[in-house]
């Protein structure tokens, strides 16, 4: 049976990355959730306008529930709201469950309620995908350990620009989210991303992160392409589609893009590493708006 050549491969993999980018993308607009401390209305109630602002309240409160369920705080950070809205306060806290794991839950007050509420997971729950660890700040870079020290991109600070304190989670298998924080709730901004966002990167370097995932290669894969997403900000949410994201992926597949970000073009030593090198690119062009 004759071998299909280097173009043939690639021909065929590009459709099938395609179509999988477009899963991923329609999977993560339908993936979001919120956590809504005002019960089934998923609003405040009237009284929340009507009783007088009070933190301190709000705090004790929590200290109340983190000791019922045996948590203790880990990290503790303060911020601004917008428009004179009052200082909002984030605390992260750890714990053990029912079974022995380590569980985790993250409380945001502001002087007008408990505005979110993360965790923590019961230990029969099959479903560990929502995030409750909260992470103190994100910093550019693709190692885990990048997303622990308390740097410039503070969790409790606007990430974003867009006026709001922010908050970022992360969940048990190393997904981030990133939340907004308003003087009556919070709402976790959408990700449109091909592979869930595990780190950031300032692609444009304009100050501002992105959100960054790879799609997972199977260990011994001979080719082991390296299938890099980034997310913007714009239009309320963090996306593959923004400008920011689009330069960078036109840079790597090739062209003219944001910051010389373009990868070096690959030595051509066998069939893999031109596969390696052709899929990336292929991914990249795709993911920068091109026709395939």
């Amino acid at each position: 049976m004759r071998k299909g050549t280097v173009t043939e491969k690639l021909s065929l993999t590009t459709c099938v990355l395609f179509a999988a980018c477009v899963a991923a993308c329609v999977a993560a607009c339908a993936s979001d959730h919120q956590v809504s401390p005002w019960g089934a209305a998923r609003r405040p109630h009237l009284a929340a306008y009507v009783a007088p602002p009070d933190l301190e309240a709000h705090l004790r409160a929590i200290d109340v529930e983190a000791a019922e369920l045996g948590l203790k705080l880990e990290v503790e950070l303060r911020g601004a709201l917008p428009r004179r809205g009052g200082e909002v306060v984030l605390r992260g806290y750890g714990g053990t469950d029912a079974i022995g794991r380590r569980t985790s839950a993250v409380r945001v007050a502001t002087p007008r309620g408990v505005v979110m509420a993360a965790g923590p997971l019961d230990s029969g729950r099959a479903d560990r995908s929502h995030a409750t660890q909260l992470i103190p700040s994100l910093l550019p870079g693709s190692e885990p350990d990048a997303t622990e020290q308390l740097g410039a991109f503070r969790s409790g600070t606007d990430l974003n620009r867009d006026g709001a304190p922010d908050v970022v989670l992360r969940n048990e298998a190393g997904a981030l989210e990133i939340w907004g924080v308003q003087p009556f709730g919070a709402g976790r901004y959408a990700v449109e991303l091909a592979a869930p966002p595990r780190f950031a990167l300032d692609v444009d370097h304009d100050g501002t992160l992105e959100l960054a995932g790879r799609i997972p290669v199977a260990e011994g894969d001979p080719i082991a392409p390296d299938l890099l997403d980034v997310a913007g900000f714009e239009g309320g949410r963090y996306t593959h589609r923004s400008d920011a994201a689009r330069a960078f992926h036109a840079a790597r597949a090739g062209g003219s893009g944001a910051g010389g970000q373009g990868k070096p073009k690959e030595p051509e030593m066998d069939d893999a590493a031109r596969l390696r090198g052709a899929l990336e690119r292929a991914w990249h062009a795709l993911l920068a708006g091109r026709p395939a």
